[in-house]
């Protein structure tokens, strides 16, 4: 499909371009399904099928975007949802990032993107499973290659040459946007493939995923835990904790700024002798638990095997994903066993691996076999020979990917660039006060796709992002609050309140 040049909608790049009339456009929609949909078989390395294309809308109102959606997959089975824009197009990809375990495809994610005349592209990671299961990767070592790094590569191949196909352009710039596992998605991308992205955002983006998926989602569990199995530090208490935390990092306006500089110990939080059970308190026990919460994983000997805290100081709130108070398993706890049990060994254990079963003195060795496939390279000066960028991001009360593991792997992302000056040019860092994991939190907060067009600028004119405004909303949508949040390390601006 051949198109023209037209004025593009709010927040699309110059150039956009217009494509034909609705009828003209569901044909050809529907033609990229034709003759069994094997159009892209000869990709290099992308054997691409397609096995559905029709013409759907998202949205309502003038907000309401009609699109191609093309639906397929790369042998063997790296399954894919490209959307392609039937009325503006503004000559760009955003490919989006999955989460959890992947096996679902998160168009709301996309949605944003779209609306901004983007052609969109999301892969499931080889499997289609919406739950938090780890099963499709059972002794399939396809599987866990795909999850690692493949499905991403190849169904953005297939995506660049769908729109090939429609529009008859290839995209100008190709973006990357995900958080969490998508995230991680972002970080493997620019090591690995370089060229595949002008630009990349990179969400809590878990870029130790065999130490933060394999072991830190567990160790809270297993610390937490008296010698009946009973839970120690409870969900009723982190209010208590969470109060103590704000009062000792000098909070404002219920965040706390610089996380990394607090040196907050519970005890502060703990019961008089007293009372040493009180209800507005911590036990000795408690606080004990606490502690180890915040600082990093250990062994049975007590020494550290992580290099950077699982949690901050403000984060205690969101700690009802990692404790059960039944002495289950928790949420965290929950994906890092699923994790253990088929992906992270070298010789799956399966099901019958239990929580309890994980031994922290020598089962984090038998991590590192498997732990290159996940886990993201620090070293991305490819990416920016090539002239790519990259913005990670994260909450600093992030409570699944710590914001410490954040920044450790920004530090040596500078240190492999040459150092702070060099990779200003193609990286920046930014922490939000307050922000949980990927969203939810206290104060003002941001998500992947506001970095869009901040991204796009740095790429197409070099103007590097020095601030994003993260914004909070009510239930009514309006905004109530806002706050300028500038590149790591530099401080964010005070929050500014609205009406």
């Amino acid at each position: 499909m051949v198109v023209g040049t037209t004025t593009a909608p709010a927040g699309a790049a110059a150039g956009s371009q217009q494509a034909q009339s609705p009828g003209s456009a569901a044909s050809q929609c529907a033609a990229l399904g034709a003759n069994g949909g094997d159009t892209f078989e000869t990709l290099k390395g992308a054997p691409t099928f397609i096995t559905s294309a029709s013409l759907t809308t998202t949205g309502t109102g003038k907000q309401a975007v009609t699109q191609c959606t093309v639906n397929g997959y790369v042998a063997p089975s790296d399954t894919f949802i490209v959307q392609l824009p039937v009325t503006v197009w503004n000559g760009m990809l955003e490919a989006n990032g999955s989460h959890g375990l992947g096996g679902a495809y998160y168009l709301n994610e996309c949605a944003p993107f779209l609306g901004k005349g983007y052609a969109t592209v999301a892969n499931s990671l080889g499997h289609v499973d919406p739950g938090l299961n780890g099963g499709f990767a059972y002794n399939n070592p396809q599987a866990d290659v795909d999850f690692a790094y493949r499905a991403t590569h190849v169904t953005t191949v297939a995506a660049k040459a769908i729109i090939h196909k429609y529009y008859g352009a290839a995209p100008r710039e190709s973006y990357f946007s995900g958080c969490s596992e998508g995230g991680r998605q972002g970080l493997v991308e620019a090591e690995r493939y370089p060229t595949d992205f002008n630009g990349i955002i990179a969400g809590s983006a878990f870029p130790y995923w065999s130490t933060i998926i394999g072991y830190d989602s567990i160790y809270t569990d297993a610390v937490n835990r008296d010698a009946a199995g009973r839970t120690i530090l409870t969900t009723d208490k982190l209010p208590v904790l969470h109060k103590a935390a704000l009062n000792s990092c000098g909070a404002v306006d219920g965040t706390i700024t610089d996380p990394e500089n607090c040196d907050f110990d519970p005890a502060v939080a703990q019961c008089p002798a007293t009372n040493p059970n009180g209800a507005d308190c911590l036990s000795a026990a408690q606080v004990a638990v606490a502690r180890k919460f915040y600082g990093p994983v250990r062994d049975s000997h007590g020494r550290a095997i992580t290099s950077y805290g699982s949690n901050e100081p403000g984060s205690e709130l969101a700690w009802t994903s990692r404790i059960n108070d039944t002495g289950g398993t928790s949420l965290e706890a929950g994906i890092g066993i699923q994790f253990d049990r088929y992906m992270a060994f070298p010789h799956d254990p399966g099901p019958t691996f239990q929580e309890n079963d994980f031994n922290f003195d020598t089962d984090p060795a038998r991590f590192n076999a498997m732990a290159s496939l996940y886990n993201a390279s620090p070293d991305l000066r490819a990416f920016r020979r090539h002239g790519g960028k990259l913005i990670m991001w994260s909450g600093w009360a992030d409570q699944a990917s710590p914001p410490a593991a954040t920044v450790k792997f920004y530090h040596s992302v500078v240190a492999d660039d040459g150092g702070a000056t060099a990779a200003q040019g193609s990286v920046r860092l930014f922490m939000v006060p307050g922000e949980y994991h990927c969203s939810g939190g206290a104060g003002p907060q941001l998500v992947s796709a506001s970095f869009a067009d901040l991204l796009n600028a740095w790429v197409t004119t070099g103007r590097a992002p020095q601030t994003v405004t993260a914004v909070q909303t009510n239930s009514a949508g309006q905004v109530t609050a806002t706050r300028a949040i500038h590149p790591y390390p530099l401080a964010p601006d005070p929050q500014v309140s609205k009406g």
